[in-house]
C-alpha cells in the first residue's frame, strides 16, 4: 500500500465484524499474524488512517532513517561510527532490515528507562 487508508464508517464497521471473526478462529491462525491482523483491523475498527510500508530483509539509508525517524545524513554518521552494521553494493550502503530494528529497539528501551527514571525523580520531589 502506498498512500494511506483513511476508513469509511462502512469500513471500519466490517472492521469489527472481521476482528469479531478473528479472535473466534484463535488458534486456527498462528499467533503472529493473528496479532498483526488483529492490530490492523483494531486499527481499521477505530476508525484511524493506516499505512502499511513493506520491506525488504535489506533496506537502503533512506529507508532505514525513516524507521529510525532521523535524517539519512545522522543514519550514515551512525553507520560510520559503527552503530549500526552494513555492506556496500557498489557505492551503496545496504543495511539488515532486522539490524535496523534491533537498534530501535534498543534506542526505544533506553528512551523509555531515561523517562522512567526521570518520572522516579519527580515522584522522590514531590512533583508528580
Amino acid at each position: 500500500m502506498t498512500t494511506p487508508f483513511l476508513p469509511t464508517p462502512a469500513d471500519t464497521q466490517a472492521a469489527h465484524t472481521q476482528l469479531k471473526q478473528l479472535q473466534a478462529q484463535a488458534g486456527q491462525v498462528p499467533p503472529r499474524l493473528a496479532a498483526l491482523l488483529g492490530d490492523l483491523l483494531g486499527q481499521v475498527a477505530a476508525g484511524k488512517a493506516i499505512h502499511v510500508v513493506t520491506l525488504d530483509a535489506e533496506i537502503g539509508t533512506q529507508q532505514a532513517a525513516d524507521l529510525l525517524h532521523v535524517s539519512r545524513p545522522y543514519l550514515v554518521k551512525l553507520i560510520d561510527d559503527g552503530a549500526l552494521p552494513h555492506r556496500k553494493v557498489g557505492p551503496r550502503r545496504r543495511l539488515a532490515l532486522d539490524d535496523v530494528l534491533a537498534y530501535k529497539a534498543r534506542l526505544d528501551g533506553q528512551r523509555q528507562a531515561a523517562l522512567q527514571a526521570l518520572a522516579d525523580d519527580l515522584q522522590e520531589m514531590d512533583l508528580g
